[in-house]
């Protein structure tokens, strides 16, 4: 068109920067980048699923002994997964050079104020500024997928690299980083990642023995420690003193027949007495403490000494002989000790019967039950008890 004043600029004939316009970029942009993420991911998953579900159909199922070919199949998952990281790396790091050298344009643009006229609204609109705003997150986006990408993939062919260098079902780590030319602090970190998310299938990592086991089966099971006795009901000091009397008693009884007649003697002997003091004790609760080091160190020493008398066996000589009769020699004198400490516990019960017996003869006095029975009751001898009960004579 031609006005007074000149060529006019009209929509038809003149570009302009129209709000619909920005909305068109942003979502070409938008599919750019979920392209990008997607196409890798999914294409090269999907070929190496297939070549899974291939090798299945095909009768090649995983046989337990053939650590190679479950190698292979999890080197094909990972190279999947490897490409389509790989791919979305690459779309990243070109989005971020794109989006990026866009940005600076946009922002020097509007830093420069170059003049963008509104369609309708006739003033100067800042687009360059606000393309600078939608690019900048873009920018980032993009670089975040390429960074992530390219992280991704390379800790995929680290994986696979593990997988070529393997020999057998297990590898130390030790050994499979120097096979692989990997860093084993990295090689570490990475294999129990992978071990963990289930990455490498039933794979397993031991961080005990820095062992990779290419199925968890075989890494062998720690012992479990056995469950602590269940403490029965605390023994009182009576039942504790009779179990430890019973226990010596029966060793006494496997000691006679082997060490000599006179030895039998002195066993028989003490057998007899400490069983008197056992059974004292039991009947006489209140008398325990008196026998505590008779129970604590007489009754284990004397076992210690037995011990040693049995432990030199059938050996005859001059030594062995001293010995036995040295023991011998000592369990006489350990009879007449027990025999003594008997007699002592028999003296108080022996007081206190005394005391209960006069005291029962006392009452049996003054209830007359001690003379004169006939006299005191008025029963005459010779007569019946129904007699006596006719004639009010009865007790």
């Amino acid at each position: 068109m031609t006005g007074p004043d000149g060529p006019q600029n009209t929509p038809q004939n003149t570009p302009r920067y129209t709000p619909a316009g920005f909305g068109d970029i942003d979502d070409a942009l938008d599919s750019a980048v979920q392209a990008g993420t997607r196409f890798g991911g999914r294409v090269l998953q999907s070929i190496a699923d297939a070549l899974q579900r291939s090798i299945d159909a095909s009768g090649g199922a995983v046989r337990p002994d053939d650590a190679g070919r479950i190698r292979r199949r999890l080197d094909w998952r990972l190279a999947g997964r490897q490409g389509g990281w790989m791919t979305a790396g690459v779309f990243g790091w070109i989005f971020f050079g794109s989006f990026l050298i866009v940005s600076v344009v946009m922002a020097a643009l509007a830093a420069a104020g170059v003049p963008v006229h509104g369609v309708y609204s006739g003033q100067n609109v800042p687009v360059f500024g606000i393309l600078a705003a939608v690019f900048a997150p873009l920018t980032v986006g993009g670089g975040v997928l390429g960074w992530l990408g390219v992280r991704l993939g390379n800790y995929y062919a680290r994986l696979r690299r593990c997988l070529k260098a393997m020999c057998g079902w297990t590898a130390d780590l030790a050994g499979l980083a120097r096979a692989a030319s990997l860093p084993a602090q990295r090689l570490r970190r990475d294999l129990r990642k992978a071990a963990g998310s289930g990455v490498l299938g039933n794979a397993a990592y031991d961080d005990e023995t820095d062992t990779f086991y290419l199925d968890a089966a075989l890494r062998p099971v720690p012992p479990q420690e056995a469950p602590a006795p269940q403490a029965g009901p605390e023994l009182s000091d009576s039942e504790r003193f009779a179990r430890q009397g019973a226990d010596f008693l029966a060793y006494l009884r496997g000691c006679r027949g082997r060490l000599g007649a006179d030895a039998d003697a002195e066993l028989d002997a003490m057998l007899r007495t400490c069983g008197a003091i056992m059974g004292f004790v039991h009947n006489h609760p209140e008398q325990l403490p008196r026998v505590r080091r008779f129970a604590e160190y007489y009754l284990p020493t004397t076992r210690k000494l037995l011990d040693t008398a049995l432990g030199l066996g059938g050996a005859d000589t001059e030594n062995a002989q001293t010995i036995r009769r040295d023991i011998t020699g000592i369990l006489h004198t350990l009879n007449t000790a027990y025999a003594n400490l008997y007699d002592a516990l028999l003296q108080d019960v022996s007081l206190d019967v005394s005391a209960e017996i006069d005291t029962l003869e006392t009452m049996l006095c003054q209830d007359g039950l001690t003379h004169g029975f006939a006299s005191d009751f008025g029963a005459r001898p010779g007569r019946t008890a129904q007699e006596n009960t006719k004639t009010g004579e009865t007790i």
